[in-house]
């Protein structure tokens, strides 16, 4: 078992759900348990209730996706019903990122509330600053207090629902690593998950039980998550918002690819030399080129689109997407300005 202290402690082995949750929440009279409709959610709650025979376990199931604000009174309610200060989320961004929300609105109202992660997909891990809403703006929340992070449930991981959070993954690493701020050990991290990533996420995608494929893919979402401490940039404030334009016509990271082609040009006088080390880690598993040809090569390869035409995007859209993208957090953490004008000649670059 190993314990990664950075950020938020996370436990990190194949079986850590079976091995390591006990130790953790084995004293737990009682827990809520928060699930969304991840795949393999259902798989990881029956080990969890097996892992801790001894604990009272209330669940309370939610939707998928980014949560609303709002949502953070849903889960103390139920947590106040189950008598307990504890959650332990299951699932993805819907299930951790309310489990987060209401930790936060806990601290609000002095009480405590402590979140025991356990992913069972790539994203979200729960270690980025910020839990994205579908509401409004990020909104700064606490870290989950254990993170256990188990490579086996990523055998139930639909392969383009992997392929896709895969790569947006990688292209939150490339946007960490090309980001101008000074952070050399993000920079580090960043290249750590664009080199495991791009070795290992085609194999975990063609066999998912291949079990050195599921650590080092996870590994690498693992280390692209730690990276975030540094920034993202242009790429996320423009794919997330055509995201919710097409509702549950595209997979989360389905946009990126296309999106950070086109950026990729755009950005280059501000990136300088980054770029050449980008594409050079990327080139040690990924077909020679420019940055933008190698993550469109990598994008096809996993049977992902790599333009917008290829997707249900409507391009009547572009301008709302712009003028929205322009004025989000992660636009201005981006290498270079980002007016909305600009934005919509990436956009319709990237079409």
């Amino acid at each position: 078992m190993t314990l990664i202290g950075y950020l938020a402690p996370t436990l990190f082995a194949d079986g850590a759900i079976d091995d390591a949750l006990p130790e953790e929440a084995s004293r737990l009279g009682k827990a809520l348990v928060v699930i969304d409709s991840e795949p393999g959610a259902a798989e990881a709650l029956a080990r969890v209730v097996d892992a801790l025979p001894r604990t009272r376990l209330a669940s309370l199931q939610i939707a998928g996706g980014a949560p609303r604000r709002s949502d953070a009174g849903q889960v103390l309610v139920a947590l106040d019903r189950a008598e307990s200060s504890t959650i332990i989320a299951i699932g993805g961004a819907g299930a951790i990122g309310r489990a987060r929300l209401a930790s936060a609105a806990a601290q609000r109202r002095g009480t405590d509330c402590s979140v025991i992660a356990i992913p069972v997909g790539l994203f979200d891990l729960g270690l980025g600053r910020h839990v994205r809403l579908r509401d409004g703006e990020p909104l700064l929340c606490p870290r989950p207090h254990r993170v256990i992070a188990d490579p086996t449930t990523l055998a139930h991981a639909p392969p383009r629902r992997l392929a896709a959070a895969g790569m947006e993954l990688l292209v939150h690493a490339i946007e960490a690593y090309a980001s101008p701020s000074y952070n050399p050990p993000a920079d580090a991290l960043a290249l750590d998950a664009i080199r495991r990533l791009a070795r290992w996420l085609p194999i975990v995608v063609e066999r998912p039980g291949q079990a050195e494929a599921r650590r080092e893919t996870l590994a690498g979402a693992l280390t692209a998550g730690l990276a975030l401490e540094k920034a993202v940039g242009g790429v996320d404030a423009l794919a997330h918002p055509l995201e919710d334009a097409l509702a549950e016509r595209a997979l989360p990271g389905e946009l990126h690819t296309p999106v950070l082609a086109a950026f990729v040009g755009f950005n280059a006088r501000a990136v300088g030399e980054r770029y050449g080390a980008l594409s050079q880690t990327l080139g040690e598993s990924v077909s020679s080129g420019g940055l933008d040809i190698q993550v469109t090569a990598f994008a096809r390869a996993l049977g992902l689109p790599a333009a917008l035409r290829e997707t249900a995007t409507d391009p009547r859209h572009f301008a709302g997407v712009a003028e929205q993208a322009a004025n989000t957090p992660a636009a201005l953490a981006n290498p270079r300005l980002l007016t909305p004008g600009d934005c919509q000649q990436i956009l319709e670059a990237a079409w």
